[in-house]
């Protein structure tokens, strides 16, 4: 159906992905559990991750390297790719870790892991299920999205953002495609939207 195709290609515009990070604040019941779900959105929202490769995240997989931290994801079909953290991203997930005692860059422990009611991390880490949950209570909450059905926020929307604001920004399309880690650039165009605006098609940039 049409509403379905909408809800899949879904992406905030910038007041609502401020809208969606500043309401964890807001709706979080402890500091703890807004430092993790600040950093789990953050890392669809500024590193375009899908829902299951951020359940999966490990300590080892935030890295060092040349002054810069880097995210190794492995994702479809067991391809690796290397992506570079956004600032934004770097503050989340190191205020994260302080609050769970994880120390990036090092070992094999789950970044995201559930917690006790009184904010207490239990280690055992978050399935794609318990992700996608968030995401539609905090989509709801701040206002942006039911909080069940077809129109829920759910995380490839946040993924998809992420792709079409890299895009407006300037981002070239391979960077993207490798960014999402797509094994076809026709998907990556379908993300970010690129054949929505019959307006601004290849052919309006043709000059002789």
């Amino acid at each position: 159906t049409s509403a379905l195709s909408n809800r899949r290609r879904r992406r905030l515009d910038k007041a609502e992905v401020r809208t969606l990070r500043e309401f964890v604040l807001l709706a979080a019941r402890n500091e703890t559990k807004t430092a993790r779900d600040r950093a789990l959105l953050d890392c669809m929202l500024f590193a375009g991750l899908r829902c299951a490769e951020a359940a999966t995240l490990k300590t080892g997989d935030v890295r060092p390297e040349a002054g810069r931290w880097w995210l190794v994801v492995t994702g479809k079909g067991q391809k690796t790719r290397k992506i570079k953290v956004h600032d934004t991203l770097y503050k989340s997930l190191a205020t994260w870790a302080e609050h769970a005692g994880l120390a990036l860059g090092a070992g094999d422990l789950p970044i995201f892991c559930n917690l006790t009611k009184a904010g207490k991390p239990t280690g055992n880490p978050l399935d794609s299920s318990v992700i996608g949950r968030l995401v539609a209570e905090y989509g709801n909450r701040a206002g942006l999205a039911p909080l069940h059905g077809e129109n829920r926020l759910a995380p490839h929307d946040l993924r998809r953002t992420c792709a079409r604001n890299a895009y407006e920004n300037g981002a070239k399309l391979p960077q993207i495609q490798a960014l999402l880690g797509h094994s076809d650039v026709k998907t990556t165009m379908i993300y970010i939207g690129a054949d929505d605006n019959p307006d601004d098609t290849a052919i309006d940039y043709v000059r002789y």
